[in-house]
């Protein structure tokens, strides 16, 4: 057996690497699948609470970007963001931001196809750019700036989100999968923070 490795020491080499590297996703795969159920179970209990006759579900409006995260987005969404919402009983509808091109277009998704007047709550589903691109219609619109903001991080950038959660001070796989779940959670039991869009800072003058 030794001789044949030695032999073959290549191969045996890629075999190795290609057995620890397996042995890793199947290990992040099943850590990540119980993070999801214990909050899809966590999300059912808050389904499960019964409501008054004819009370109206809280309606909130997703908007997706789905090419953040090099267009991994839309998958995170759906198998992580998605099921929680269903679960909670939300009435969330989902709005692509990248599906609208110009600035005509999503300015009339955030003033008239949202409804923004029936709205309960805004979940904002990027990074910081998508943040920064929505930021003017939030300061311009009376209805928008006066709802709350779920903002559930994805992308390569979400310093703003994380800011808002500090769970973690490394962007690691279970420790990002917490994030996208607590943010989705800070919908029933997080408390409204004011937190400014932005921040401008003053280079310090030269001493004469």
């Amino acid at each position: 057996m030794f001789k044949t490795i030695r032999n073959n020491w290549k191969k045996s080499v890629f075999a190795v690497c290609a057995v620890t590297y397996g042995s890793n996703w199947l290990y992040n795969r099943y850590q990540s699948n119980l993070i999801r159920k214990f909050y899809c179970e966590q999300a059912a209990k808050i389904g499960a609470q019964p409501c008054p006759t004819m009370t109206r579900l809280h309606r909130v409006a997703v908007l997706l970007n789905g090419s953040a995260n090099n267009g991994k987005a839309k998958s995170i969404y759906d198998k992580t963001i998605y099921p929680l919402l269903h679960l909670t009983g939300l009435d969330a509808r989902v709005y692509r931001l990248d599906a609208f091109k110009t600035k005509d277009e999503l300015d009339e998704l955030l003033s008239k196809k949202i409804e923004p007047d029936q709205l309960n709550a805004l979940v904002i589903i990027g990074g910081d750019g998508t943040l920064s691109q929505l930021s003017p219609y939030l300061y311009e619109s009376n209805i928008l700036e006066n709802l709350p903001i779920c903002l559930v991080p994805i992308g390569e950038r979400t310093i703003f989100a994380r800011s808002l959660f500090p769970l973690t001070s490394q962007k690691k796989l279970h420790d990002d999968l917490h994030l996208l779940c607590e943010s989705v959670f800070a919908l029933f039991n997080g408390t409204i923070v004011r937190k400014p869009l932005l921040k401008i800072s003053l280079a310090n003058e030269q001493p004469m």
